[in-house]
């Protein structure tokens, strides 16, 4: 076997399942850039592969192959997908959106939602003992130049390693070769044939060292875990050939590793029917239909939220696009996501899946906007958590640590007020103070230390400043206090409610069994903490099994920063853990 070590790494993994199954989890749940996991698992014991798509939002192939992955019957071993793993940029069918998430992996950034989604990544990958990374690059690897569109500086067709072998345990380039035996055989026409390039990253002398910020360098030279990038070309115009032929080599390399699976099929009319047509669109509970060529008229009354719901298009089951909804004046800021509370008209709404443009709904404002405030000091209107508030000038606003933010204006104002939250940046490229309309999330950590007011206490002050050419200006506060947790609500499997003190670095009585997570009791919703029992993330009302010495982990749901983690001892009696403290 190639890989020795790995397969001994896996071992710890072999807790036989009663029966093989597949999951599926959303990180940064409610958020622009929530994240969708899955996890299949075999009924026997193997190795964990993780593959992933969809890190550029204009590469389709690879998160359509991902997204087809996820159909596939898992026998022997485990495997994660991230099919989509960078939403925002999947939107606009761009590289990046603020920065390249597959150049965020040299360390730990905390700027940009990449640097939280990268986070993730790199968590899932420690829990793996492989890694297949999914893409689509310009025209065609050659190791010699033969064309502009064949050469050393293209990457399409190719399978790209970072070096021969690593630490002779890992032989990555036979890993390949065998693989591409196998994949290019009978493969037409010839000049699409997937060739290996090594990059050489480790090597100072490589052309190519900008790769050791990327996601298969980090999986390779941090984890030690074989990692493969399957290219595809960019410049082969049939996408349905392409996911094909990734797919195909996809499975090839999950089988290289140990896992066995019964792989999907790429039917016909998966990609006649993608990304769908008729995607329900629903404003203020009442659905609406539109055409790329026909939009639909809608009228919405000033002054009143906006909620808008979409499913995804009829007939796109097998490739659950990502859809979105986002307003003509607040490009990039999805309202399938977020309520809003329009303070301007703006004239219409642009509906996408996956970044194709499905259709357009123009607005008719009916009715009187508010009238501008007169008197006492302007009002902030803005939405925290995903609820609705105003506080005036001058005021303090108390927040916790990862909550959203989203600034919508000044109550009675009908002008594109510009709202600048001190020390932070919402978007790269547009650093102009405008922070009205965008996602903040509020992490100190994120934000410029010479706008901040840090107390003994851990909470930090920072300021929401009006800065709207010709109007009076005005300001007021945030006071975002660290994010607590009390206890952790759990049922035994008979029924019985128990309350678990949180007490990060002390361990946790709990007889070994299954519980059921039933709330997290702290000062903020439970669903602003992510719990992970184990290797694993649970939500609130699923059942998850506790062994002794497994341990307990929380997260914040918005940043994946750690708040802690508890050893579990299993050595007192269930009687004993339900007389825990809350």
């Amino acid at each position: 076997m190639l890989f020795p070590c790995v397969l001994a790494a896996a071992l710890w993994l072999a807790l036989p399942c009663a029966q093989a199954r597949a999951e599926m989890h959303t990180f940064f749940p409610g958020t622009q850039y929530s994240l969708d996991v899955h996890f299949l698992r075999g009924d026997k014991p193997g190795p964990t592969v993780m593959v992933q798509g969809g890190i550029q939002g204009d590469e389709s192939a690879g998160f359509l192959t991902a997204q087809l992955l996820t159909r596939a019957k898992v026998t022997r071993g485990t495997v994660i997908i991230v099919p989509r793993a960078n939403p925002p940029s999947i939107h606009e069918r761009k590289r990046a959106i603020n920065v390249d998430l597959n150049r965020r992996f040299d360390k730990d950034y905390n700027e940009f939602y990449e640097d939280r989604l990268a986070r993730v990544i790199r968590y899932l990958v420690a829990q793996s003992q492989a890694l297949v990374h999914l893409h689509e690059g310009s025209g065609f690897y050659d190791p010699v130049r033969k064309s502009d569109l064949r050469g050393p500086m293209r990457y399409g067709q190719s399978v790209i390693i970072d070096t021969t072998e690593y630490k002779r345990s890992v032989q990555l380039e036979r890993l390949v070769r065998q693989v591409l035996v196998k994949l290019n055989d009978g493969l037409a026409p010839k000049d699409y044939a997937f060739q290996l390039f090594n990059m050489d990253t480790f090597n100072d002398r490589s052309k190519y060292l900008e790769q050791r910020k990327s996601l298969t360098y980090y999986a390779l030279s941090s984890v030690g875990i074989p990692a493969v990038a399957v290219e595809v070309s960019k410049n082969i115009p049939d996408l349905s050939w392409k996911t094909a032929q990734q797919l195909k080599a996809t499975v090839l390399f999950l089988r290289q590793f140990g896992v066995e699976l019964e792989a999907p099929r790429l039917a016909p009319e998966d990609m006649k029917t993608y990304p769908g047509r008729n995607l329900k669109v629903v404003i203020n509970g009442r659905e609406i239909e539109s055409t790329a060529s026909a939009p639909a008229r809608i009228k919405v009354s000033p002054g009143a939220p906006l909620d808008v719901r979409c499913e995804a298009p009829a007939g796109s089951e097998s490739m659950s696009p990502v859809t979105a909804v986002f307003a003509s004046d607040r490009p990039g800021f999805n309202l399938a996501k977020a309520p809003r509370l329009p303070m301007a008209p703006f004239q219409t709404l642009d509906v996408r899946a996956d970044g194709v443009p499905l259709g357009k709904a123009t607005l008719e404002w009916t009715g009187t906007w508010p009238a501008a405030q007169t008197s006492g000091p302007p009002a902030f209107v803005f939405w925290l958590g995903g609820q609705l508030k105003t506080v005036q000038s001058g005021d303090v606003l108390d927040a916790v640590q990862g909550d959203q933010l989203v600034l919508e204006g000044v109550r009675g104002s009908k002008k594109d007020e510009v709202l600048n939250l001190k020390g932070y940046v919402t978007r790269v490229g547009k650093n102009d103070g405008q922070d009205a309309g965008q996602e903040i999330i509020l992490d100190p950590k994120s934000f410029l230390p010479r706008f901040m007011t840090q107390q003994d206490n851990g909470v930090f002050l920072c300021e929401v400043v009006r800065e709207t050419p010709k109007e009076p200006a005005a300001k007021f506060t945030i006071r975002v206090h660290p994010r607590e947790v009390q206890s952790l609500i759990l049922a035994t499997a008979d029924g019985r409610e128990i309350s678990l003190a949180w007490t990060p670095g002390k361990h946790m009585h709990l007889a070994p069994g299954r519980y059921t997570l039933k709330d997290v009791r702290g000062n903020g919703p439970a669903g602003m903490v992510q719990l992970f029992a184990g290797k694993y993330p649970v939500k609130i009302g699923q059942t998850f099994q506790v062994a002794d010495k497994d341990e307990l982990v929380l997260r914040q749901a918005t940043t994946f920063a750690e708040m802690g983690k508890m050893p579990v001892t299993g050595r007192v009696a269930l009687s004993m853990a339900s007389r825990v403290a809350p």
